[in-house]
Order: structure tokens, then C-alpha cells, then sequence
């Protein structure tokens, strides 16, 4: 283990994988959630081991045998499948389930929106900024409870296998709406908004339109701030994000 570079994020052995967080409480915010996902029989790693070497974290997990799921819609059908069981599982307050839990689901999607539009601001992001405080205005439907939610739902992070789909990736898990999850696995995998509704109806999934359109845009501003921030800055996503973030805006997508 001591070999392992200090910017290495996996290592792939066989049998299992060893994971080093870049910060600590993304260790601790995984592995909380893949002890819920045990618990639950929810197709997930399962943690084997801890450590720390300095100060980066890491977890040893199983490996699990799969090819990651496709951009197809029977994908997505799949994948809404899966974080629908994954939703029934309940929290004691909404955010990181590493973290100090707050009572209302508004307060943490401000505190996100706040986050992001601060990070705007520093970079001269004036678009971005003001999209973001605009939505710290808006008031969302409060769920009944708080919900495990992956948080960041791309089709890289769930694998197909003989047994199912599992999830991978669970650092940045929260407890909070479901329809974020539901918002972000659209996004991502191209499915336009009134698309993704007939599929959650199909399915029979309880969503609000309205709040799957907001976090449609908070989605936009989170992969946006992102790019901006990252070493180097990855402009072309940057600009697609705020061309997305624009249609959004003009058709009430």
C-alpha cells in the first residue's frame, strides 16, 4: 500500500478495490452508506477494511464483476429501478450522512446553492451567480422523509451483472428528495425532461414535475461549478453546462 502514488484514487486488486479519498469525510460518507445498503440487501461493495496513510483515507471494498450500464432508455429504466429501492431506505435528517443533519430539505439545497454561487462570484461567473441565487428563492416541496439518495447517479457509477444492477461510487450520498436522483440520472443520460416523466410514470414512481425541473438546474450548477473549479478548469464543459442551464430557462425544461 505505501507504494501507491499519492493522486491515486483506486486501486483494482484481485477480489477487491482500494479506494483513497482525496477528504476524509468522503471515506466516512461511503462507507455509512454502503453499511446501509448491506443491511438492506441492496446490490452495493461491501466494505472489507479501513485505513489511512498520512493523511488520505481509504477503503478496501469487494470488486464486483459487471459491465456499466449503457445510455439506452431500457438502461435508465433499470437504473430508476434500482435507486427506487434504494429511496425506500430513510434517514434522520436531510445531507451528508457523515454530517450534522438539518430538519428542512430547503435548507440544505440552499446551502448547496449558496456554495455554488459563491464559487461563481471568486471565478466572474456572473451567469452562473445569478441563476443560483435566483433559485436560493425558490421554495421546493419538503419530502415526507428523508431518502438515501447516490447523489451522483451517472451510468458509469452502476454496473450490470448476472445478479442486477449495483451502485457504485457512494462518497457523495446524502439523505434528501428523490427526485434529484431522478433529475440527475435524466441529465445525464440525455433524456429530455417530459421523456423522464413518462418513465417514472411507467413505473409508477411518486415525483413533482416542478421539483424535477429545479433540480434539473441545480444539477446544471453543480456539474458548472465543477468545471470551473477544477485543476485545470475544464472550460468546454463549462460552456456546455451554461448552454444547458440557458435552455432550461427558455423552454421551462
Amino acid at each position: 500500500m505505501r507504494s501507491i502514488p499519492a493522486n491515486n484514487r483506486l486501486l483494482i486488486l484481485p477480489g477487491v478495490v482500494i479506494k483513497m479519498y482525496r477528504e476524509a469525510w468522503r471515506a466516512q460518507n461511503e462507507r455509512d452508506a454502503l453499511r446501509r445498503l448491506d443491511d438492506a440487501r441492496i446490490l452495493a461493495p461491501s466494505e472489507r477494511g479501513s485505513g489511512r496513510i498520512g493523511s488520505r483515507k481509504f477503503l478496501v471494498m469487494s470488486r464486483l464483476r459487471g459491465s456499466t450500464a449503457d445510455g439506452t432508455e431500457e438502461a435508465a429504466r433499470r437504473i430508476i429501478a434500482y435507486l427506487r429501492s434504494v429511496h425506500e431506505l430513510g434517514g434522520p435528517g436531510f445531507g451528508r450522512l457523515c454530517a450534522p443533519l438539518l430538519p428542512r430539505w430547503n435548507d440544505y439545497v440552499c446551502q448547496r446553492l449558496i456554495s455554488y454561487r459563491k464559487a461563481f462570484v471568486s471565478q466572474g461567473l456572473h451567469e452562473g451567480a445569478g441563476t443560483a441565487d435566483a433559485l436560493t428563492h425558490l421554495r421546493l416541496p419538503e419530502p415526507p422523509v428523508p431518502s438515501l439518495l447516490h447523489n451522483d447517479p451517472e451510468p458509469g457509477n452502476f454496473l450490470e451483472g448476472p445478479s442486477g444492477i449495483a451502485g457504485l461510487d457512494w462518497e457523495l450520498a446524502i439523505y434528501g428528495d428523490p427526485d434529484l436522483d431522478y433529475a440527475r440520472i435524466g441529465y445525464a443520460l440525455g433524456i429530455r425532461p417530459a421523456r423522464l416523466v413518462d418513465l417514472l410514470d411507467d413505473q409508477g414512481v411518486a415525483f413533482n414535475e416542478q421539483a424535477l425541473t429545479i433540480y434539473r438546474r441545480v444539477h446544471l450548477l453543480g456539474r458548472l461549478m465543477s468545471s470551473i473549479t477544477a485543476a485545470p478548469p475544464d472550460m468546454a464543459a463549462a460552456q456546455r453546462y451554461l448552454r444547458d442551464l440557458r435552455a432550461c430557462a427558455n423552454d421551462h425544461t
